[in-house]
């Protein structure tokens, strides 16, 4: 048997869906609205004064450029309401409705991943759990970092390093808000004459880049540690080394 439709029900099947669509378009436009005034204007500081964002009209240069890092809905979420780095958190001043719509619109404006809508959209894909691009701004490396997964990774580090404040130094230095901090600062360790002359400060990249193969970064030093040569232990390890010092950050 075969159904077929009178052109009546058709045409009444078409307008349906024609309006279904319409509406469909104006949400998503009306979310995009809400997300692009919260980044611009209602997240205080507004967030167009640290991040790229071409959407906005945002040309900040002191956090990642979102354009080029397409994070997904999970790093945004995690990083506007906790903090990261020098990121303040924004959990006391935006409420969580506010937080998701934000972070949903940087998402779908940047082309990242999960920027579908309701609870799947917040777990973060399997192509986000194998990052290797370690090619990024300081901040984004922390972004990428799972500080709860750095905990274990550094297991393998407490032998030599400790983590408390005002912690002794062992073989090597005490670790404790050793991110963004000038190079072989610590007080009391006998640093090499190579990691001396390196100079700076220990950037999340310059980290990344020491944790991954200490010989290569700084020739001459010391650690005779080979590296983390899996990627994202990298990120891991730093978001959970500055995680250890958030609460001074913000106090």
């Amino acid at each position: 048997m075969t159904t077929r439709f009178t052109p009546r029900l058709s045409g009444a099947l078409f307008v349906a869906l024609f309006v279904a669509l319409i509406g469909s378009a104006a949400t998503a436009e009306g979310h995009s609205d809400a997300g692009r005034e919260i980044f611009n204007d209602t997240a205080q500081p507004p967030c167009a004064i640290c991040h790229t964002l071409k959407d906005a009209g945002a040309e900040g240069e002191i956090g990642p450029n979102l354009d080029d890092f397409k994070p997904t809905v999970d790093q945004v979420l995690a990083a506007v309401t906790s903090g990261i780095g020098i990121m303040p958190a924004f959990s006391e001043t935006l409420t969580m409705d506010e937080i998701e719509t934000a972070s949903q619109y940087v998402v779908a404006v940047t082309g990242g991943s999960g920027a579908e809508t309701g609870t799947d959209a917040l777990a973060p894909s399997p192509e986000d759990a194998n990052v290797a691009d370690l090619d990024l701004p300081g901040a984004a490396i922390l972004v990428q970092g799972d500080p709860v997964a750095g905990e274990k990774v550094f297991r393998k580090c407490k032998a030599c390093h400790t983590i408390d404040q005002d912690g002794a130094n062992r073989i090597g230095p005490n670790l404790y808000g050793i991110v963004n901090s000038a190079v072989a600062s610590v007080d009391g360790f006998r640093y090499s004459d190579a990691l001396t002359g390196y100079g700076g400060v220990w950037t999340p990249d310059r980290l990344a880049a020491f944790l991954a193969n200490p010989r290569k970064a700084v020739p001459g030093t010391k650690m005779s540690f080979a590296g983390l040569r899996k990627e994202q232990y990298q990120p891991d390890v730093i978001a959970y080394l500055d995680s250890l010092d958030a609460t001074t950050k913000t106090d």
